[in-house]
């Protein structure tokens, strides 16, 4: 792995056939990495993400990509449910209040995460998505507010 990899309980198998197709992206909520760390460590949470990215730019390892993390709940997209299935979840420390900025140094880090996962997988960029689009019922989480997702796609494109 290339990432500081700390393994959270909170994971499985995905699904026999399933491919890697889309990336999720999150806003913590939590402010600090080491928070969202303890979080995902928790079994009682069963909650974690493939990655967590701080406002550094530091870059932790939770799930292994192969693995089915448990990010995106209730979800579906493009007509297909279980986003968790088919995804892999980045989760960005943020408030997720529409003010607290992603420094450049997170985003280019998220980038550098996207571009390592599409060396392994086919991920058309409109399947570099929020939490937000996929979550279900419509409206149910807002993550990540305020994120220039478009100028993320440009980053991570593999030259």
């Amino acid at each position: 792995m290339p990432y500081p990899y700390i393994p959270s309980p909170n994971y499985d198998d995905r699904p026999e056939g399933v491919t890697v197709n889309c990336v999720v992206l999150h806003a913590t909520v939590e402010p600090t990495v080491q928070g969202t760390i303890n979080i995902f460590l928790d079994p009682a949470k069963r909650v974690s993400a493939h990655f967590i990215v701080g406002k550094e730019g530091q870059v932790i390892q939770m799930v292994p990509v192969e693995k089915r993390a448990w990010h995106a709940g209730p979800s579906e997209l493009d007509g297909k449910p279980a986003v968790n299935d088919y995804s892999v979840g980045i989760e960005m420390v943020n408030r997720n209040d529409g003010v607290d900025p992603y420094p450049e140094v997170q985003m280019q880090a998220v980038a550098g995460i996207i571009r390592f996962v599409r060396s392994r997988y086919v991920i058309p960029d409109e399947r570099i998505v929020s939490h937000a689009t996929v979550a279900r019922p419509a409206g149910r989480k807002t993550d990540p507010r305020n994120f220039d997702l478009d100028r993320l796609r440009r980053l991570a494109r593999i030259p």
